[in-house]
């Protein structure tokens, strides 16, 4: 009969083994006790939602990195990240707790993304949320709980980068169309990345109009640039009614199977849709100007206030962010570095304030970024809730688990002890003495295939067990067992009563 066919995990899904899950259920433990110590409670969301929650936070153009389907005529989708189902959750159910509401959470996410190293279609976070508190406290308790929760761990050689939106208010007022202006925030991280070129190839195949309708612009004849100029400030009826009257008095009639007065609107869109080169323009010019803004606190802010002077841009946000920087620095001195970086935008426009990224060395020597977070203060109204601040950061726990320094690294429960009946008649002993040695919290197995005493050895050594617990009709007639320490190969009879402490030294000379 052939063999079946193996199945595989699926591509961006990874097993983890013992070592490797042990280790991330170590590192979940140590930083929901990092976050209990703060005040942070615990709450666990559903893996599935409804895919409109997604959709409401992060926009349309989101669906294509979620796990998203039709069942019984429901859209669901696999959650790619727990922000957004606890202020869902607590929309639903707690309003009407007391403010500020401190939550913690951990839990396996999805998205459909291109598999790279360090970066899985299902991963697992652990992060807080910070909702009903505002103000720089407020966004310094959270910087200094996602840089104290890596300390925690172990990994002190660490970089926070903190950043406040510089870009979205700017580009608002432009009075760009909406589609642009999306598009333009969610591209700031790739004109930074790849540079302008990159960017504007990509504003091209949404907005084809781009350069063509700046060269039609640079042929115009100075007397259509003014015609256009005034039908561009007047209003929507103005401006409809003045072509209409301008083709009655040359006696032009529109030859189209359309009505006129859609010709007349199609054309005084045309002509609207022309301002948005020199917005775009202006706007690509400005952030390349965000792009080098980034480094020292002190010396950063210093040029970009110069910069939104010189735009003329309050500057509200960038005295925000030092008034936070000064909170943060009187809960005491880091062990890693912080930087400003005013280009930072995470991709994401619903953030409404600070975000923050921190990354770290790997165990292959490459920085990643481990944690990363921000203020959106505006999300709570936005998924049916009253306006709320709200703000929260989450750590990646297989990379935090690569990046954590050898000596940091917790050890993994070994196996202690295997304890190996020769007979059937000598399981009932050998059951009771592994309930003995695990109520002094050991490590024990039973060894149930009947190898025999030779092969029950051999595989006692290769299991690394400290010791072995040798149990047959003779033994139990005395009420002993045979002790065999494993690494020196010393063996003794040993009475059942003094059976554990003996164990436990040899557990102990292991180390």
């Amino acid at each position: 009969m052939a063999a079946a066919k193996k199945i595989s995990a699926l591509r961006g899904m990874r097993d983890a083994l013992s070592e490797e899950y042990a280790q991330r259920r170590d590192i979940e433990a140590a930083l929901a006790q990092h976050l209990r110590q703060h005040g942070y409670a615990p709450i666990d969301v559903p893996i599935v939602e409804q895919t409109e929650l997604y959709l409401r936070k992060y926009g349309e153009e989101y669906s294509a990195r979620l796990y998203d389907f039709s069942f019984k005529n429901r859209r669901i989708a696999l959650r790619p990240e727990l922000s957004a189902s606890i202020l869902r959750a607590y929309v639903d159910k707690l309003q009407g707790e007391p403010l500020p509401l401190r939550l913690r959470y951990a839990g396996a996410v999805f998205r459909y993304e291109k598999p790279q190293q360090y970066r899985w279609r299902q991963f697992t976070q652990a992060g807080a949320e910070l909702l009903g508190a505002g103000g720089a406290r407020a966004d310094a308790e959270l910087l200094y709980l996602a840089c104290s929760g890596l300390e925690r761990l172990g990994i002190r050689e660490y970089r926070l980068v903190i950043g406040v939106d510089m870009l979205g208010g700017f580009l608002h007022n432009l009075g760009l169309r909406f589609q642009l202006l999306n598009f333009l925030l969610r591209n700031m991280e790739n004109l930074r990345k790849y540079g302008e070129a990159h960017v504007v190839a990509a504003l091209q195949a949404i907005y084809p109009q781009f350069q063509a309708e700046a060269r039609e612009a640079l042929a115009e004849p100075a007397t259509g640039k003014q015609l256009i100029a005034l039908l561009r400030e007047m209003s929507d009826a103005e401006a409809h009614q003045a072509v209409s009257e301008f083709l009655n008095s040359l006696n032009i009639r529109v030859a189209s199977n359309r009505d006129e007065g859609e010709v007349i609107d199609r054309l005084l869109y045309k002509i609207r849709e022309d301002q948005q080169n020199p917005k775009l323009r202006r706007a690509l010019d400005y952030m390349a100007r965000l792009k080098p803004l980034a480094g020292a606190p002190a010396e950063t802010l210093a040029r970009a206030r110069a910069l939104a002077a010189e735009y003329q841009l309050e500057q509200c946000a960038l005295d925000a962010l030092e008034r936070t920087l000064a909170a943060l620095a009187d809960h005491g001195k880091l062990g890693g570095s912080v930087e400003v970086d005013l280009g930072m935008n995470r991709g994401l426009n619903y953030y409404s304030g600070m975000v923050f990224e921190i990354y770290c060395p790997s165990e292959n020597g490459a920085e990643i970024q481990v944690c990363g977070g921000g203020r959106y203060d505006a999300l709570i109204s936005n998924l049916g809730g009253g306006d709320l601040p709200a703000a929260g950061f989450a750590w990646g726990i297989e990379r935090l688990a690569s990046a954590l320094p050898a000596a940091a690294r917790l050890a993994q429960p070994a196996l202690d002890v295997v304890i190996i009946p020769l007979a059937a008649a000598d399981f009932a002993a050998a059951y009771q003495i592994a309930r003995d040695l695990r109520e002094r919290d050991l490590c024990v197995e039973v060894s149930i295939d009947g190898r025999g005493l030779r092969r029950g050895l051999r595989a006692a050594h290769r299991r690394g067990a400290a010791a072995a617990v040798i149990i047959g009709e003779s033994e139990r007639a005395r009420g002993t067992a045979s002790l065999r320490a494993m690494r020196s190969r010393e063996q003794h009879i040993v009475p059942l009563s003094d059976l554990p402490n003996r164990v436990e030294d040899i557990c102990r000379a292991r180390g």
